[in-house]
């Protein structure tokens, strides 16, 4: 059997998720806020036992969130979270762990075909959150921006975006004095990342890690190695930007403008460094709902749901979409098994 998925990843329509949104700021102006006419969370019933959600370290705050808001709705309710990143979360679905994985990039298509081998049917993906993918430097670097191109010859030894050389020193980016001779601290994921592997699919166009690069185990640990040393670079979610480090313009190709990533850059399209954040349900299709996992996808895409996700740092969905996402749980559900954009996405 033909096996495929949905992505919302593809450029056209991640753009087209992104300029739905158009979110309005919350308090000084530090996040989105989520458009009220998104349903509140409403449970259908009463739920108790215990569940795992295993998967990306980026969605941890969120997450965690999450848990604890739903916990309190669902005094028997026991959530407990294992952040090791999104490859874990795979992993955890396919020899049955859990029914609920949290994934910071899509599964793709030879992930689903072994999943249906195993158990007979696709996972289902629900998208949860819009990302900006970040590049930071220390607060104190007067680099301002980079090209796709350059970070590929920073971080990856094959540069297949032609980069003419490897960049090691601070002066190969056009910096002077101290800089010049400085060498570049680069950091990275490790390879249960969906952060690591978004960065190495979408920049590194599947190209290795350079040898002399520093891996760190989670999203937070990467920013937190640039803000402690002036010379590092690294990858993560906007989510995790502090004031000790800053987030790089960024362009796709030689010539094309630089962008931060803003709200207002990712709502409107512009920022190249875009995806989504996902859960993915280990759930026969077109059978009744586990009440447990329905009212765990029905509180992330609700209201409360989506204000957690934007004070994390990170987008809320389309309201449209929401609606959809939401409602779908309302009914026998079919697993992800078709490339087309859902019919009530569009």
């Amino acid at each position: 059997m033909k096996l495929e998925r949905i992505t919302f990843l593809n450029g056209a329509i991640l753009v087209w998720l992104i300029l739905l949104c158009s979110p309005a700021m919350g308090e000084d102006g530090l996040y989105p806020i989520p458009d009220q006419q998104i349903p509140p969370y409403s449970p259908q019933s009463r739920v108790f036992g215990k569940v795992e959600i295993v998967g990306s370290n980026t969605m941890k705050t969120i997450l965690a969130t999450w848990k604890d808001k739903l916990e309190k709705v669902h005094p028997d309710l026991e959530i407990s979270l294992e952040t090791g990143g999104s490859n874990t979360g795979i992993e955890s679905l396919m020899s049955g762990k859990t029914k609920i994985a949290a994934m910071s990039r899509p599964m793709n298509t030879q992930e689903i075909e072994e999943f249906t081998q195993r158990v007979g049917y696709a996972p289902t993906s629900v998208p949860v959150a819009v990302d900006a993918f970040a590049i930071y430097v220390h607060k104190d670097n007067p680099l301002d921006h980079i090209t796709f191109q350059q970070l590929d010859a920073l971080f990856s030894s094959e540069r297949r975006r032609g980069g003419p050389e490897p960049l090691d020193r601070w002066g190969q980016l056009g910096l002077s004095g101290v800089w010049e001779q400085a060498p570049i601290l680069v950091q990275i994921r490790d390879v249960k990342s969906g952060t690591g592997q978004f960065f190495r699919e979408s920049v590194l166009l599947g190209g290795k890690d350079k040898e002399t690069v520093m891996v760190q185990p989670g999203a937070a640990s990467v920013v937190n190695a640039v803000m402690n040393d002036p010379y590092a670079i690294g990858y993560s979610g906007i989510g995790y930007r502090t004031n000790s480090v800053k987030p790089l313009r960024v362009a796709a190709l030689e010539g094309e403008p630089f962008v931060e990533p803003t709200f207002e850059s990712a709502s409107n399209g512009s920022y190249p460094l875009r995806r989504l954040l996902y859960l993915y349900v280990n759930h026969p299709p077109n059978t009744e709902h586990s009440p447990i996992l329905s009212e765990i996808i029905k509180f992330a895409v609700s209201l409360e749901g989506q204000q957690v996700v934007a004070k994390s740092g990170f987008f809320p969905l389309p309201t449209k979409d929401l609606l959809a996402l939401s409602a779908s749980w309302s009914r026998p559900l079919a697993s992800v098994v078709s490339n087309e954009e859902p019919k009530d996405l569009k």
